[in-house]
Formats: C-alpha cells, structure tokens, sequence
C-alpha cells in the first residue's frame, strides 16, 4: 500500500537532487528519508534513483511514479488543513526585474509539498514583501541575505547570431549591435557604455523576461547574469572576453521574523 509521508520525501529528493536536501525540507533525518525511499522502491519492485557521488539521478522507474503521484500528493498533503478549515499564511515575495523565476522552481515546488497552507503571493514593493529574491547589493535595511550563488554577466545573443556559435564573445565583436536596455539593474548597462562600443538602444524593457523575448526578436544584443543562459528557446547567452568583469552574488533575503527566516532558508537549502 502506497503511503503518503514516503511518496512526499521520493518527490522532495528528485526535485532537490538529494536526500540530504530533502530530510532538510522535510524536516526529518537523511536516514529517516533513505528508509523511506528504500521501502518505496521495495514496495515498486525496481529502484527508483540512481546513486551516485554527486547526488541523485531518477530512474524511468521514479519518473513513472513522479507522474503519477505529483497531483496526488500536492492534494493529499493539504486535506487536513482543508478539513479543519485552518488560515492559510501568506507569504508575500518580492522579484526584481532582472531575477528570472526560473532559478527558484524547484525551491517553490518542494514549498508547496512541505508547506500546503502556505499561499504565495508576489509583491510589487520590496518593502511590502516577506522575502526578496535578489542581489546581494539590492538588499534592502532590516533583512537578511542568504546567499545562493555568485555569477558573472555575459551577452546574450538570438540563437541564430553568427556570435552565438562560439564559446565566447569579444567584447569588441559587438561594435555594431543594438543593445536593450535594462535601465532596473545596477550592472546591467555599465560594461561597455564606456568604450563607446555600444549604439544608442532600440528597445527598453521592464524586466529580462522581456529582455530575452526581444533578443530572441531580433531587436539587439543585452547583458545578462549567466544563468539566463537556456531559459529562453530562441537566445543564447555567451561569456565575454576583454570585457570588465562584473559579478553578482544572488541569494534570497528575508525580514527578520521566524516566520520568513524559516522561507528564506528552506528556498536556498532547495536551490543546493
């Protein structure tokens, strides 16, 4: 018989990659999680990830059974809060215009497995917001900051640009493309206005999901964090080479309340 606490840690330990992350989000032990997941894949007859150094990799197996017990579990997992009629607790999340959400999918879905009644909800003022997920120098008074990673910017380019084919871009190679401008983030035009190499920018976007559609469109060339790099199917992003280095360090700050301490963290520990 399929239980529902050992099908949640098989589905938060294929979104995380490990058990370790998963135990973490579940708030249990990585030996609590590994039986769990051991008896499951006793209980399918077949295993269900592939163990190996650096994490985990599921199997045709786990990929079946992620399927078809998704939608069940997100269900199940808040009945009883459902039933008893319990307040749901918002939490409220700031996004500025050059984070994608893309980077933090994971950390929303294993979210939505622990914390059911948890009803999210997006801020337009980052001082409204319970987390921000942002730059390190965009964190604003009275938060914490915890850190996910540090990137550095590259151009990116429509998927069929000639400069799109290599590993790297001169900075120089770009003298002649159009630039969208991103006049929201504190490093998104500062590279190349100094040289001179850049004309002045057809477009003007809101955010970088913008940015990248007008890229793919054809309209020029933009700076972008790195890992942007394949979230757009028509824009390629590449590293630039002598170029000033410029680096950003993203992470997710909070108020410094339990409450939002609790999120902040348990969307960092996803994103590892």
């Amino acid at each position: 018989m399929l239980e529902l606490t050992p099908l949640r840690y098989f589905m938060s330990a294929l979104e995380m990659g490990s058990f370790s992350h998963a135990a973490r989000a579940n708030g249990v032990s990585q030996p609590t999680v590994s039986a769990a997941i051991q008896k499951l894949e006793d209980l399918m007859g077949g295993d269900l990830f592939y163990r190996h150094r650096r994490g985990l990799t599921v199997t045709p197996l786990g990929e079946r059974l992620y399927a078809e017990a998704a939608g069940s579990v997100a269900q199940l997992s808040g009945m009883v809060q459902r039933l008893q009629a319990s307040e749901r607790r918002l939490l409220r999340i700031h996004c500025p215009p050059d984070v994608l959400l893309a980077s933090f999918t994971a950390g929303f879905r294993a979210l939505r497995l622990a914390h059911p009644e948890t009803y999210l909800s997006f801020a337009p003022v980052l001082e409204e917001a319970d987390l921000a997920l942002i730059s390190e120098g965009c964190v604003p008074a009275g938060h914490d900051f915890f850190p996910l990673r540090t990137e550095s910017y590259g151009v990116a380019l429509p998927q069929a640009h000639v400069l799109a084919a290599g590993s790297s871009v001169d900075l120089a190679d770009l003298r002649d493309e159009a630039r969208i401008h991103r006049p929201y983030c504190p490093n998104a035009d500062s590279m190349p206005d100094e040289q001179g190499l850049i004309p002045l920018p057809p477009a003007q976007a809101l955010h970088d999901q913008q940015v990248l559609d007008l890229v793919a469109a054809g309209l020029g060339v933009a700076f972008v964090p790195m890992s942007h790099d394949g979230i757009h199917g028509g824009v390629t992003v590449r590293p630039l080479r002598n170029a000033p280095e410029v680096f950003r360090t993203l992470g997710v700050s909070s108020r410094k309340t339990v409450f939002a301490r609790q999120f902040a963290q348990f969307l960092v520990a996803a994103r590892q």
